[in-house]
């Protein structure tokens, strides 16, 4: 397909970025749906949003190649050494938590490997409820940053090339990862693999549904560029399915993103009349917003449980177990 969008940053252009298939049905014909800007940093960069017309999977094509990709990880955002007091708070993993410990009725120890920790709280809690913990992270100031601070080692690299032996947890956990791997299968395979018979998976992603299609490029659970994908429910629950998974229990958060999709927008249009948002000096302020005003959130909240009922929210959790030989 022909690039259909002008590119400025020279981050995406010729050798660094790459054309890819569809990362869920593998095939190549796929239709434009918006120029997605830099979610987290001021800019005039556009990124290419499409979705595949064979199985529906949205993802950026052509996107950053590995090298490219990580620079947009740095500079700041949220998730990285840079910001070493932020981290998602621990109420953010209570679903997950709950869920192992249910599967943990007998009591005794369970291993448990989180993939791409950052910076998170969750291991150093499922150590203090017994657990045997490990984890895989990429970036390696997080890797240093995280066995400094909780004394738990780390894996620095890809999942899939941690050489871990197969069947030896009981547990993997995916939070807020899939959407930013270059290849979310592979993953996922090896992710299987790693569990022993029966073992169960434990995983958060954003939702694509009701409010993306309303928001279309605005929508704050595509966090171009260091999101390479958008799942929706279903395109999620197909790829586990052919990954070795069954899925339990999906759970979905009353959150909605209208608000926040709507403060963001309002933030960077601020910016742009005040000449801000195409200056290279005001690169370093991240335009994303983490929480809301106390009034814009309890205002939020009635829209987020309507649609958390329905099964639509913008964000989900999703638990899995290894699926048996057949």
């Amino acid at each position: 397909m022909a690039d259909p969008f002008n590119f400025s940053n020279p981050l995406v252009l010729g050798e660094q970025s790459e054309y890819v298939p569809c990362a869920l049905c593998g095939a190549r014909d796929e239709e434009s749906l918006f120029p997605a800007l830099d979610k987290m940093f001021p800019g005039p960069e556009r990124f290419s949003a499409v979705r595949c017309r064979r199985c529906g999977l949205v993802y950026l094509n052509p996107r950053p190649a590995r090298e490219a990709h990580a620079a947009f990880y740095g500079g700041g955002y949220y998730c990285s050494a840079d910001n070493a007091a932020r981290a998602q708070p621990l109420e953010h993993y209570r679903p997950v938590i709950e869920f192992l410990e249910a599967e943990r009725k007998s009591g005794a120890p369970g291993r448990v490997l989180d993939i791409g920790t950052g910076n998170s709280p969750f291991l150093p809690r499922m150590r203090e409820l017994g657990w045997q913990v490990g984890g895989t992270e990429v970036d390696a100031d997080l890797v240093d940053l995280f066995s400094k601070r909780h004394q738990i080692e780390l894996y620095h690299g890809e999942l899939e090339d941690a050489g871990l032996a197969g069947g030896s947890f009981d547990a993997v956990t995916v939070m807020g990862v899939l959407e930013h791997v270059p290849n979310p299968r592979s993953l996922l395979e090896e992710a299987c693999r790693v569990l022993r018979p029966d073992g169960v998976m434990g995983l958060w992603c954003f939702n694509r549904s009701i409010e993306a299609d309303l928001l279309g490029r605005f929508w704050l659970g595509f966090d171009t560029p260091r999101h390479l994908y958008s799942f929706s429910r279903r395109t999620l629950e197909r790829l586990l399915k052919e990954t070795g998974f069954v899925v339990e229990k999906l759970l979905f958060p009353p959150v909605n993103y209208l608000f926040y999709s709507g403060v963001w927008a309002a933030v960077r249009l601020r910016r742009r009349f005040r000449g801000g948002v195409h200056d290279p000096s005001d690169s370093g302020q991240p335009v994303y917003v983490p929480t809301l005003p106390f009034l814009l959130e309890k205002a939020s909240l009635p829209l987020g449980i309507l649609l958390a009922k329905m099964g639509r929210s913008s964000n989900m959790y999703v638990f899995a177990r290894k699926r048996g030989p057949t």
